[in-house]
């Protein structure tokens, strides 16, 4: 009974039953429960870097730096559960660039380090709040770490480390306030359902777009316009994007695949909930992109990532969305 009720609950001429919003509010308070894990997990990582790149500071080894590279990694697995998903707080959405400037085709990032590091500027996290979003992230912590770990046995470049360390867990603690509130829980039950398949469809289309920037046209690569280069880390980052989706698409048993199985869409809720474990299994033991464009075989590889992902986005936009009666419209990738 109730998988027929949250059948109903999808079309629009029946949402005043009363069973209907309480299906909707389900799902919608599952959703926000998500993300609200999301960042809780995001922000605890941003302090766990802070207090590793200061205390970095205080003790320069090759300890500390392995720690504080550690640290960096697991903030940045915690980012990809929310990167690209362009739903929901408009508060948090605001802080994006802020915690991630990417793409950077031109380094500005690393252009920005140079010209903050000439500076005779003792920065802190107020002051590097008034500069560039390039030099208040992730990336800007990644080229200290990873491509000028030599900058951190300077006063100058230590302070300007923890002042990205402080930023960071600033965004975090931003972002926490800005998922209090479930923005779904006043629409519609079809609005709503509307905002989630639009979070996925952002966030996988984001993905293909991190995947496709690199891979340039064949012969051709752009192994520098992939995220994380530096740390060769885009690989492992994308992963995580993959089942960040999975895990929204599947929602603990009341999202998008409980709610096709309801409209008895099981064979096409298989199809997509089998495309995302094939990509899973099949994923490439290399954590860099860069090494997978040297070769043949690598660039296959991407190849088979690119088809499976250009599958789900395919079965998203042209099944699922007809299915459950929803208006497909742009996106945050569009125009790119």
């Amino acid at each position: 009974m109730k998988k027929m009720m949250m059948a109903l609950c999808l079309m629009p001429w029946v949402t005043g039953l009363a069973g209907c919003q309480e299906d909707q509010e389900t799902v919608s308070a599952t959703i926000h429960q998500q993300h609200v894990n999301a960042v809780e997990a995001f922000t605890e990582a941003a302090r766990e870097l802070e207090s590793a790149v200061e205390t970095l500071c205080q003790a320069n080894t090759d300890d500390h730096l392995a720690a504080s590279r550690s640290a960096w990694q697991v903030l940045m697995q915690d980012w990809m559960v929310l990167q690209g998903r362009e739903k929901g707080s408009e508060a948090a959405l605001a802080l994006t660039w802020q915690i991630q400037f990417w793409p950077d085709k031109k380094d500005i990032t690393g252009r920005k380090m140079e010209q903050l590091l000439a500076q005779n500027t003792h920065w802190n996290a107020a002051l590097l709040a008034d500069q560039s979003v390039a030099v208040q992230g992730a990336g800007a912590m990644e080229w200290l770490l990873y491509a000028h770990p030599e900058r951190l046995q300077q006063p100058q470049g230590c302070e300007l480390a923890t002042a990205i360390g402080q930023r960071l867990t600033q965004s975090g603690e931003a972002l926490m306030d800005a998922w209090k509130a479930n923005p779904w829980q006043a629409m519609t039950p079809q609005l709503a359902l509307g905002e989630y398949v639009g979070a996925l469809t952002n966030q996988l289309d984001f993905a293909m777009k991190k995947l496709t920037l690199p891979m340039g046209k064949p012969g051709h690569p752009r192994p520098y316009q992939a995220e994380s280069w530096r740390s060769q880390t885009s690989m492992r980052n994308l992963k995580a994007n993959v089942q960040a989706m999975q895990s929204l698409y599947l929602a603990e048993g009341k999202g998008l695949d409980a709610l096709l199985r309801a409209q008895g869409e099981a064979e096409l809720a298989d199809r997509i909930a089998g495309q995302f474990d094939s990509l899973l299994v099949s994923w490439p033991q290399s954590a860099s992109m860069g090494a997978l464009l040297k070769t043949r075989d690598g660039y296959r590889e991407l190849i088979h990532i690119f088809n499976g992902m250009e599958y789900i986005r395919f079965a998203l936009h042209d099944e699922v969305s007809p299915a459950l009666g929803i208006v497909v419209g742009f996106n945050a990738t569009d125009g790119d």
